[in-house]
């Protein structure tokens, strides 16, 4: 219990959401940030009835089974709102204790900015492609069938 109280300790100074889940899948503690995203009764749990994001869970068992760090994203639905994580895995061993420290960085801003970035691209690449477009045909179209019709030339001129 003593061991738990330190861990939950070091657990709550880390100002993002976060869990220690132990060697046999339970979730050993979490910090209020992690409770406020998953509930205030995951501990004890098993982390598999927790965190149902298949690469979430990837992620976690690859981490178990040995691998330093594991990164994946993970997408909660808080309120009418779906916020964006960077998630992390990595193995901890405190004296004689295997854990595995599961950390959530919320990037919801980052991929609403890369999304305009790309939505304002995609717009003005339609926006110059339509008057090229245009000008593309009229000098078809003088180079082409008005090469010879003073009329066309100047219509088009």
């Amino acid at each position: 219990m003593q061991k738990e109280m330190i861990f939950s300790s070091l657990l709550e100074a880390v100002p993002l959401p976060g869990l220690l889940i132990t060697g046999e899948n339970r979730i050993l503690c979490a910090n209020s940030a992690a409770l406020l995203l998953f509930g205030n009764n995951v501990v004890g749990l098993a982390y598999i009835s927790v965190l149902r994001h298949p690469a979430v869970l990837k992620a976690i068992e690859v981490t178990l089974g040995g691998q330093a760090e594991a990164k994946t994203r993970y997408i909660a639905a808080l309120g009418d709102q779906d916020v964006t994580y960077d998630m992390t895995c990595r193995r901890v061993k405190i004296a004689k204790n295997n854990l595995i420290l599961v950390c959530f960085r919320d990037v919801t801003d980052v991929e609403q900015a890369t999304q305009m970035r790309r939505d304002f691209v995609a717009n003005v690449s339609h926006e110059l492609r339509t008057p090229l477009t245009a000008l593309s045909g009229f000098i078809e179209t003088l180079q082409g069938p008005a090469r010879e019709d003073a009329a066309a030339r100047k219509r088009f001129l």
